[in-house]
């Protein structure tokens, strides 16, 4: 089914909607809602859209949780925005989730995500630029802001959160904040499982090769070839 066709169904007749798809306002904020690894997440402008990367990335993170005989893993999802990552992998296995965003709008939408989904999640409110983290965890997941201030963008992301998509250092400085911070929370058999940019995968197998030394550290591509994961495994070599 085309945008127009999902436009026409779930808001018929509705001309602003209608206009405001015209001028290149995201389908997904005018209904509201998308579907994301098979479950219902609301969006707004508050929020990044998911992408189908980031199903990729849960796709694979569930792989290696079986792989590695991962048992009730404690997860940090880190950069949560609509809470879709966290959501996804709690209604998938059993584990004790925190889900952080460094915006309070983005946390109350990932509540409600996960209200309407029926799971228990921790959310709080951090930021990964300024705080370190706390706890202890087996995984540690994100799709964090990586796209270089100097990277040409697709002209409808400007009405998402803009600090949900931008980030300084050619688009790596919360890769290196993670690398670093990781370090203290991640525990000895631990799983670092991160979206990056088509072009980045080795200057962030770089970053964390610097905290990780004894890591097994390696990139994979997304459906269409692109090198869009790194996967970091503690003290697997």
């Amino acid at each position: 089914m085309t945008e127009l066709e999902l436009l026409n169904k779930y808001l018929p007749n509705d001309k602003k909607a209608f206009q405001k798809y015209k001028q290149g306002y995201p389908l997904q904020y005018l209904i509201g809602d998308v579907d994301f690894y098979g479950y219902k997440i609301k969006v707004n402008e508050n929020v990044l859209i998911p992408r189908f990367e980031t199903e990729q990335l849960v796709e694979k993170t569930l792989k290696l949780l079986k792989e590695n005989n991962f048992l009730n893993p404690n997860i940090l999802d880190l950069a949560t925005g609509s809470g879709c990552i966290a959501i996804a992998l709690k209604k998938q296995i059993n584990a004790n989730i925190t889900a952080v965003d460094y915006s309070p709008k983005a946390i109350e939408v990932a509540k409600d995500n996960a209200l309407e989904n029926k799971v228990k999640i921790n959310f709080a409110i951090l930021d990964i630029l300024k705080e370190d983290f706390t706890g202890n965890y087996d995984v540690i997941i994100s799709n964090p802001p990586y796209v270089s201030f100097n990277e040409k963008v697709d002209e409808k992301t400007k009405y998402e959160p803009q600090e949900a998509i931008f980030a300084e250092h050619d688009g790596l400085i919360f890769y290196e904040h993670i690398a670093k911070k990781s370090k203290k929370v991640l525990n000895p058999k631990g799983l670092i499982a991160l979206e990056i940019g088509y072009s980045q995968k080795e200057k962030v197998i770089n970053i964390f090769k610097k905290y990780f030394p004894k890591a097994k550290i390696y990139g994979e591509k997304d459906y269409n070839g692109f090198d869009r994961f790194v996967f970091i495994l503690n003290n697997y070599e």
